[in-house]
């Protein structure tokens, strides 16, 4: 479906007495907007919801407004977005909300090279046991674009033979792989990344490897 497609249907929905499924649309649109790196566009879309105190979709929209940031690469203002919606989806107990939340939280400390902070996400996001939520769309097609862009910087470094330029999009990408369940790519991912890190003296890459190796296959003597 085409942006202009998705927008029809998102103010269709919009003269509706509908609120969840006119902020599905609006998450929908704005996916489409983001896909085309209109983010002002996004933004403004999700500005025209109006969900009054439903808590559900106020933690919706603010997960929603936190990825339009997030992809702009806008990080601090993306946080602040995913910190109220963690602190609603908390209150209401919902595991798909928190486990979106713990998994986009994880993977932006992972590329601030906060190691630990972001495994310690990744963990409490694994831990909800959920699936991907339709109610995320923008948040997990933010994630695969970012797949797409690793993989691009992956090839450049390889193009250019700099291990270096390999080696940073490389071991960013583990932390999408494990959220989004690409477990054959992270082992050829971390496994890559670990040779590498140790070639060029990255003592804190290869720590944070052999942490991530734990939180995803286990303590073998367990």
């Amino acid at each position: 479906m085409n942006l202009e497609q998705l927008e029809k249907i998102f103010e269709s929905a919009l003269s509706k007495d509908d609120l969840v499924d006119t902020v599905g649309k609006a998450v929908a649109f704005a996916n489409g907007c983001q896909q085309a790196r209109k983010y002002d566009s996004a933004i403004a879309c999700l500005n025209k919801l109006d969900v009054k105190e439903q808590k559900n979709l106020k933690a919706v929209l603010f997960t929603a407004f936190g990825t339009v940031y997030w992809e702009k690469g806008q990080l601090n203002k993306a946080l602040i977005q995913f910190e109220h919606a963690l602190q609603l989806f908390k209150e209401l107990d919902d595991k798909a909300g928190k486990a979106a939340i713990f998994s986009v939280l994880g993977i932006t400390y992972w590329r601030k090279c906060e190691w630990d902070l972001a495994i310690e996400n990744i963990k409490n996001a694994l831990s909800q046991n959920t699936g991907k939520d339709k109610r995320f769309e923008s948040l997990y097609g933010a994630f695969d674009r970012g797949i797409v862009n690793l993989h691009n910087r992956i090839r450049l470094g390889r193009e250019l033979e700099k291990p270096l330029k390999i080696l940073r999009p490389l071991f960013a990408s583990t932390a999408l792989h494990i959220i989004l369940g690409n477990f054959e790519e992270l082992e050829i991912c971390l496994n890559e990344s670990m040779i590498l890190a140790e070639q060029l003296n990255q003592g804190d890459i290869l720590r944070a490897a052999e942490g991530i190796k734990l939180l995803v296959v286990g303590d073998s003597n367990n």
